[in-house]
């Protein structure tokens, strides 16, 4: 088996739960690593090991002899990462959301076409048994036609970005927005790869809360296939919570993935029934981007989710600017 060399692009955060997967993969090796922060790198190597640390992302890409490069940098950095590593011809794993606006999105998606090269996001979500029996399920048409779409995600984020030191998510200059874009596209993505609807109109309303980026969005959604959809996103929560329900003429569904029980309540059914757990042999984004190396598989997450969650975004943030019902 031929050793895959990866690297990473920022070592803080969430770099460790994917450290920590591709450490107990046989044939993968971690081999260089570039953060602008030099305690940060010191912190990592403690963990990691021993590898060669660059003076620059370019200087990795471009000298570390890599296959696969993880990027853990701050939103605003992901996209001209993306594009310097698969210029480079190195494959990507990168952090949500993998980018933060639609016209990053379609340059990411002719890049990929050009290179050959595999882009796996860390949606943990959809390598979970019940959001898989849930996409089962749907896909299986049990629910018949879909009609309604809702849900919320909501949060301490203000004080869990405060307390963690990760300040740069307030300033859009490096977040490209707020707890729409950070913790949401979760919820966003979750949305699409259950459903793959495609939104028409939004309308939507935003709650600053005094700060430069969005903190509590409510959005209404009009799709294509005749489904209307109320979500909520909210950085303001004592703990964590998030559920998403999708209605069809044959019943509704709801799954979750903290804080609230997922299930499957069909018409003529007493009672709603557990969401049958569909375990994959994949359970997480930094194994996954393994397998899609080794031409296993392709990435979990279609890269029209990535495009549509770019996309409904930037929608969401124009309604908002413009008090008006925006079309796509």
């Amino acid at each position: 088996m031929k050793e895959i060399r990866i690297g990473f692009l920022g070592c803080g955060g969430h770099s460790y739960s994917h450290l920590g997967c591709l450490k107990e993969i046989k044939g993968v090796k971690i081999t260089g690593v570039f953060d602008p922060k030099q305690e940060n790198v010191e912190k990592f190597l403690k963990e990691a090991g021993q590898m060669d640390v660059y003076e620059s992302d370019k200087e990795l890409m471009k000298k570390g002899n890599l296959d696969g490069v993880v990027i853990n940098s701050p939103h605003t950095f992901h996209f001209p990462q993306i594009k310097l590593a698969l210029e480079n011809g190195v494959h990507v794993l990168v952090e949500k959301p993998a980018v933060v606006n639609y016209k990053e999105a379609r340059q990411v998606r002719k890049l990929l076409k050009k290179t050959g090269k595999i882009l796996v996001v860390g949606y943990q979500r959809h390598y979970m048994g019940n959001f898989l029996g849930a996409k089962k399920i749907l896909d299986e048409k049990k629910l018949g036609k879909l009609v309604f779409v809702s849900g919320y995600l909501a949060q301490d984020w203000i004080n869990i970005v405060r307390n963690t030191g990760r300040i740069w998510r307030f300033d859009p200059k490096f977040s490209g927005g707020g707890q729409l874009t950070d913790s949401g596209s979760h919820f966003v993505a979750m949305l699409f790869f259950l459903t793959g609807l495609t939104p028409l109109k939004v309308a939507s309303f935003i709650d600053y809360r005094g700060m430069k980026v969005d903190i509590n969005t409510a959005f209404i959604v009009n799709f294509k296939e005749k489904v209307h959809g109320s979500f909520s996103i909210l950085g303001i929560d004592p703990s964590f919570r998030e559920a998403l329900l999708i209605w069809g003429e044959k019943g509704v569904l709801k799954v979750s993935a903290y804080g609230e029980n997922s299930y499957v309540h069909y018409y003529g059914n007493k009672e709603p029934e557990p969401i049958p757990e569909i375990k994959s042999k994949i359970n997480s984004p930094a194994a996954d981007f393994i397998e899609c190396i080794r031409g296993e598989k392709q990435p979990q997450t279609p890269f029209e989710v990535i495009e549509k969650v770019a996309l409904l975004s930037d929608k969401i943030y124009q309604s908002f600017e413009t008090g008006k019902i925006t079309k796509f």
